[in-house]
């Protein structure tokens, strides 16, 4: 029953959203300013007083075991699209979609709804390295192959990927929580109840502006790097985890909360990556869908695991 809690109600949000763009209940100009205020304002006050409240953790373990995982999962995506001859773009995209997670939008309520408050430090440590870990690489090795390193150096397209990633309010918000935690500095009591009240719009909000911006049904192409993607995505990834946080004896909740991170759907923003050339988006719409749609299924076999 406590699956069905969880679960039912992130689903039916993500829903919600796609049927009202569908049924043109929400133009787009209307999901994209929902988008910026999730993206600009009600996320980042969650995510600040999430970690300035939170209790002591330990940022290293967790964080060292679900990015070995990760980093090794994009490696065995990587190999495996140049096994298959793909281009080097086309190569770094898979093992994007095979590695990042939807670890703010549909990561932080279900992992929550099913773990509590107490989740929230170590899945906030994951994302905040999230981002700033598997997007400048893919950026990087993207931007080798279509602009080519003979006409901008790698170390130009690493700065210019790495300053975005730093103009990212999730990001910021993350950092600058940190600092004002380091600091010991009180929240104002107003500052602290608007930021209670702009927290508490975003997770419905970034649920139906997900459901929103899904790419197409049709988008689910069965080519073989969908298929891989997916498999590894949904299964390989939080697997990998597990044994690796077992092998490393990383503590249970911060275990759990590293294997549903690793079991969520790829995230949005690894189609938007591959929104920079026409030519890659096709293969990341199908398993940005695909994985979305199926993780309904896997999530709830892998809160079976861990509860």
């Amino acid at each position: 029953m406590k699956l069905l809690t969880v679960i039912l109600p992130v689903f039916a949000l993500v829903v919600i959203g796609w049927a009202a763009r569908r049924l043109r209940l929400l133009e787009p100009s209307a999901l994209h300013g929902l988008r910026d205020l999730v993206f600009f304002l009600a996320m980042p006050a969650l995510l600040f007083s999430a970690i300035e409240k939170a209790p002591p953790f330990d940022v290293v373990s967790v964080t060292s075991v679900y990015f070995a995982a990760a980093l090794s999962i994009f490696a065995f995506a990587f190999a495996v699209a140049r096994l298959l001859r793909l281009p080097l773009a086309k190569a770094a995209m898979l093992g994007l979609n095979a590695s990042y997670g939807n670890t703010v939008l549909m990561g932080i309520p279900i992992i929550v709804a099913a773990l509590g408050e107490d989740a929230l430090p170590p899945l906030l440590a994951i994302i905040a390295l999230h981002s700033a870990i598997l997007l400048p690489l893919a950026g990087v090795l993207v931007e080798m192959d279509i602009v080519g390193s003979g006409r901008r150096r790698p170390l130009a397209i690493l700065t210019a990927t790495l300053t975005r990633t730093l103009r990212n309010p999730i990001i910021m918000s993350i950092l600058v929580a940190t600092l004002w935690r380091v600091s010991h500095l009180p929240v104002p009591t107003p500052l602290d109840e608007l930021l209670r009240l702009l927290g508490a719009a975003a997770t419905p909000l970034a649920l139906i502006c997900l459901g929103g911006a899904l790419p197409s049904l049709g988008a689910l192409a069965p080519d073989a790097a969908a298929i891989i993607g997916t498999v590894l995505k949904l299964a390989a990834l939080p697997a990998l985890v597990w044994a690796i946080g077992r092998y490393a004896h990383l503590p249970d909740l911060p275990l759990k909360v590293a294997i549903l991170v690793g079991g969520m759907p790829t995230g949005a923003n690894a189609f938007l990556l591959a929104r920079r050339d026409e030519g890659l988006a096709e293969t990341s719409a199908a398993i940005v869908t695909a994985t979305t749609l199926l993780s309904a299924i896997s999530l709830a076999v892998w809160l079976q695991v861990v509860m």
